[in-house]
């Protein structure tokens, strides 16, 4: 128990440095009076000395905080922040933080020029936010120019201090980037996120998305593929844990290498390449701090146990991981990730036996002791565990986070089972998906079923009424709430205590589970197949993808067309796993109607995802923006031929479905993105639809002087329902009964226009609109149609 006695002495000395403003001086008098007594007391063979030595520890904890912290002088980059027109160079020393449209690069800096062309050698990281496209990798060295800022505060969260934990004190947001030189930093780094790069690409082909973006959040700590609304019922039900890689990842990582390296390798073998294994991934999947400290608790483990042959002491080793963190970076202790894992870990330790026996005693007064162990064999890890591991989490995760999630017990024990399953899985499907594809997409298959089952109970639970209520504790209340629960811990801990634990689950007929298992298996995977096939009708589905244009199709046979994929890469991923099947890997067509983001900015991540078929594009080529550059880029990386659509031609698909290209013509007009736009009509027997992208009146016009069929039972609004597209003489012209608009809640352009709607209304054209419908789905036959909405 010293360890940890001196563990949290260190802590109180990093915490109190963090608020108070005692100089590395004071902290060294603290150490040295410490130091002095501890002699003193040691002389007099006092066991106070014990006491001091907290005092010492807490001292060297205060000491490391304030040398951790970097002066701000003339010589560092924070200096110079507010400042414009600074010239700054520096390398790109971590891997890129790519989200929807944007991307977040760590940048070391080494020099700077300011405005006056006068050369400062600086050191110290910023935080670079650069554009969606084109990425720029780890490595990196760049020269940067623009305004160099200090991080923002808000009222309830403080982006200057959380970079600050992360030794970073400036940000440049969107400024002019120069590449000077590639392939720079540590080959180490480099190799690792190249092989993250590769299971990334793999998890991506093998497993639709919203599956496939939780299964990066699980396996390779990449969560931000999903969608904002999977993420905020990941939140209201408390189960964010269950993306955030710890000691669950590591323990089961721990267990296969130990597994697959034991028959072939020595005991001291075996230990080491279990270790070096563990380093890996931490690496791997961005080094956080939930996962170091799991790692570092991993490593103790198996040296300890493994090697040495003595008992782990888990109190210790929690600590002892804790210490480690912390001495080489100060700031880990305020890191809320750290919070969470490491008292959720405390709790597991002080609370899941004491609540197993409780319940065991509790069942057996009413219930035999077969009925009390198959009880106990579903309940322990499910919901006894659960319960142990957020004692000591919720009251941090209500001062954080404002809110308590009610039905996160219940779903954490229907949940949690199910991940072993997305883990090992998933793992296989990423590390065979990688060199056999075809025995990778079988293990993705079975992945899928976890991944499902999570993500559909997820969405269950967070629409449940009450299921997360807002909260506001003070830190006076959560100290005095830690007080109450050290309290009654202490108080339960007097009584005596039975030793032993609970009966594991017996594992008797091992062969006829395991085939049970995959026989069961086989029959979902088979189910879900058969109830995913094509039913025979078209659909077309209008996706809620915020403000941007993005139309799935599906033929009565299971042909697919994706028309433009909006501005969000998460959405759009989202969607598409929604409406494809999950075996599905192919879409037959995407069309990117012109260059504009809002349009296209989604798709580059389509072609890693899916086997497209064929790119139709207006035929606009390379340098109309960067973002229709990396759609140009994926395209021709999966050898995906492009034709570019002409006014006139039909393309005609399977089952009676055609496509009637309407516009444009064989010459585009100069400077003019819109009007360019590929416009189509789709024709499946009696139903018709129009899609014109972001044509306005101009190409609209065009459209009416080659007098193509036009008449359409539905017309989606040309540029989200701007007053310069769907003017009168087209929708005469359309006469359609549907207008769909896609349009994004609160937009800051106005769309629909006022005048718009009015036109639509004087055609006598019902109204559907994403922003208030979400995802619009038309069905036809070919005779009737019928609609459906899905917010």
């Amino acid at each position: 128990m010293i360890v940890v006695y001196l563990g949290i002495c260190w802590f109180v000395g990093l915490l109190l440095a963090s608020g108070l403003s005692l100089s590395l001086a004071g902290w060294l008098a603290v150490i040295g009076g410490g130091g002095a007594g501890i002699a003193i007391m040691t002389w007099w063979r006092s066991q106070k000395r014990w006491l001091l030595a907290g005092i010492v520890a807490m001292g060297l904890g205060g000491a490391r905080y304030v040398t951790a912290v970097p002066a701000l002088n003339n010589s560092h980059i924070a200096y110079y922040n507010d400042a414009d027109k600074l010239t700054l160079a520096g390398l790109v020393v971590d891997e890129p933080d790519v989200r929807d449209r944007f991307v977040n690069l760590r940048v070391r800096v080494d020099s700077l020029t300011l405005p006056d062309g006068t050369p400062q050698p600086v050191t110290g990281d910023i935080l670079v936010r650069t554009f969606r496209f084109p990425i720029i990798a780890y490595g990196t060295r760049l020269e940067l120019q623009g305004r160099l800022e200090t991080p923002p505060e808000w009222e309830d969260f403080s982006y200057k201090d959380y970079l600050a934990r992360q030794n970073i004190y400036s940000l440049l947001n969107t400024p002019h980037v120069t590449i000077l030189a590639e392939g720079e930093g540590s080959l180490l780094y480099h190799a690792i996120f190249a092989f993250k790069a590769q299971a990334q690409a793999a998890v991506n082909r093998l497993v639709p998305d919203p599956q496939a973006a939780l299964l990066s959040g699980i396996l390779l700590g990449n969560d931000n593929g999903i969608a904002p609304d999977l993420a905020e019922a990941f939140r209201i039900t408390g189960l964010t844990h269950i993306i955030a890689i710890s000691g669950f990842n590591i323990a089961i990582l721990i267990a296969i290498l130990v597994s697959v390296s034991d028959p072939f390798l020595s005991r001291r073998g075996a230990v080491g390449f279990a270790v070096a294994g563990v380093a890996g991934y931490t690496l791997l999947v961005g080094a956080d701090a939930s996962v170091v400290r799991a790692a570092i608790m991993g490593g103790i483990y198996l040296v300890a146990n493994r090697l040495l042959g003595r008992p782990n002491f888990a109190y210790a080793s929690l600590f002892l991981a804790g210490f480690i963190m912390t001495l080489l970076r100060p700031f880990t202790l305020l890191d809320v990730g750290f919070q969470l894992s490491f008292t959720a870990t405390l709790g597991l330790m002080l609370y899941a036996d004491p609540f197993t026996r409780w319940t065991r005693r509790r069942l057996l007064r009413w219930f035999n002791r077969d009925t009390v162990r198959a009880v106990m064999g579903l309940i322990s890890e499910s919901v006894l565990i659960t319960l142990a591991a957020q004692v000591l989490t919720l009251p941090l995760m209500a001062a954080y986070f404002g809110q308590l999630s009610l039905i996160s017990l219940p779903a954490n024990a229907l949940i949690l089972p199910a991940q072993p399953g997305v883990m090992i899985w998933g793992g296989l499907a990423a590390l065979t998906g990688m060199v056999v594809p075809a025995i990778g997409q079988l293990f993705g298959w079975v992945a899928w079923l976890f991944l499902a089952y999570t993500i559909e109970l997820v969405r269950l639970f967070a629409t449940v009424p009450g299921a997360a209520v807002p909260i506001h504790v003070a830190t006076s209340g959560i100290v005095v709430i830690y007080v109450v629960i050290g309290a009654v811990t202490w108080l339960a801990k007097q009584e005596p205590e039975k030793r032993g634990r609970v009966t594991a689950v017996l594992r008797q007929n091992l062969t006829q589970r395991l085939a049970l298992g995959i026989s069961l298996l086989a029959a979902l995977l088979t189910v879900s197949w058969r109830v995913t096939q094509p039913d025979g009708q078209l659909h077309v589905v209008f996706m809620d993808v915020g403000q941007g244009d993005a139309t799935f199709i599906q033929t009565p046979s299971g042909r697919q067309i994706l028309v433009d994929g909006g501005h969000y890469p998460s959405i759009l991923n989202d969607e598409l796993g929604r409406q494809m099947p999950f075996w599905d890997r192919e879409i037959d067509f995407i069309v990117a109607t012109h260059p504009d983001a809002d349009h296209v900015a989604g798709l580059p991540g389509v072609f890693e995802r899916y086997r497209v078929d064929q790119l139709i594009t207006n035929g606009q080529g390379l340098g109309e923006s960067p973002i229709y550059d990396a759609v140009l880029a994926a395209a021709a990386e999966s050898e995906t031929p492009i034709h570019r659509a002409l006014a006139g031609e039909t393309i005609t698909i399977e089952d009676g479905v055609r496509l009637e290209i309407l516009h444009p013509a064989a010459e585009l007009l100069p400077d003019e993105r819109n009007e360019n736009s590929v416009a189509m009509r789709l024709v499946y027997g009696d139903f018709s639809l129009v899609l014109t992208g972001d044509a306005e009146e101009r190409a609209e016009q065009a459209m009416l002087a080659r007098n193509d069929p036009l008449v359409s039972l539905v017309y989606k609004a040309g540029h989200h329902g701007s007053n310069g597209s769907s003017s009168m003489p087209f929708l005469q012209a359309v006469r359609p009964q549907i207008i769909v608009i896609s349009v994004g809640a609160d937009n800051n352009f106005g769309h629909p226009s006022p005048e718009m709607l009015q036109r639509a209304q004087d055609v006598g054209a019902a109204i559907l609109r994403t922003d208030e419908l979400g995802t619009i789905e038309a069905v036809s036959d070919g005779r009737t149609m019928w609609w459906q909405a899905n917010p």
